[in-house]
């Protein structure tokens, strides 16, 4: 039992001795989270969707198109739309279709910056980011036209059994920002926990 209480005591008396070196690198990271924060600035948003619905379907004799396998097709149409969206080139076709400077030539910021989410069999929700409000929805009107030029392309080189149509919701812009207080106190608390975790390992490696 006392050397249960004497094991406590070096650890509370080391704690005690290393916390104005614990307090100062805990302040110190969270400092310079929040310079990093603060320059980041906000993000503006651009959100729409995507409604598709079943235009044409080909009737045949040996075969009818009925709605179970109507409503499966265009589930799977808009899944592809949805990916369709955010490859590279599409994204590079808005960004000329809206007359901006490509900010990167790298595949993954670009397509970053689009994401569409299928979130029910006829529905696409898409958002478009970039630090520039005027970017963002200068990029959103040429991702519609491009899409919009796309999906024709598609049913008229292609032979599709269903011809689908697409409808676009109006834009509607959003500006999110991060939360400088509550990442500076998630910072300091994690720095302080993590540096006393380590001193009191430390210590007890050394008196084993």
């Amino acid at each position: 039992m006392n050397a249960k209480i004497t094991g406590f005591d070096h650890y509370w008396k080391l704690v005690l001795r290393r916390m104005p070196q614990l307090l100062m690198l805990s302040f110190a990271v969270a400092l310079v989270v929040f310079i990093f924060v603060r320059q980041v600035g906000p993000t503006h948003q651009v959100h729409f969707s995507y409604l598709i619905s079943l235009s044409e379907r080909d009737e045949v004799e040996e075969y009818r198109f009925d709605g179970f396998y109507a409503l499966q097709a265009t589930d799977l149409f808009a899944a592809t739309l949805a990916k369709w969206m955010q490859t590279p080139e599409v994204v590079v076709a808005a960004y000329e279709e809206a007359g901006l400077e490509l900010e990167s030539r790298d595949p993954r910021q670009l397509t970053k910056q689009v994401q569409a989410i299928k979130t029910a069999p006829q529905l696409i929700e898409v958002t478009v980011r970039n630090e520039s409000q005027d970017v963002a929805e200068r990029l959103t009107a040429g991702l519609m036209i491009v899409m919009e030029r796309n999906v024709d392309d598609y049913h008229d080189q292609g032979i599709p059994v269903v011809v689908f149509r697409v409808v676009a919701t109006e834009p509607w812009s959003g500006v999110t920002e991060l939360s400088a207080p509550v990442i500076v106190i998630a910072t300091f608390i994690f720095v302080f926990l993590l540096a006393l975790n380590g001193v009191l390992l430390i210590e007890s490696i050394k008196r084993m």
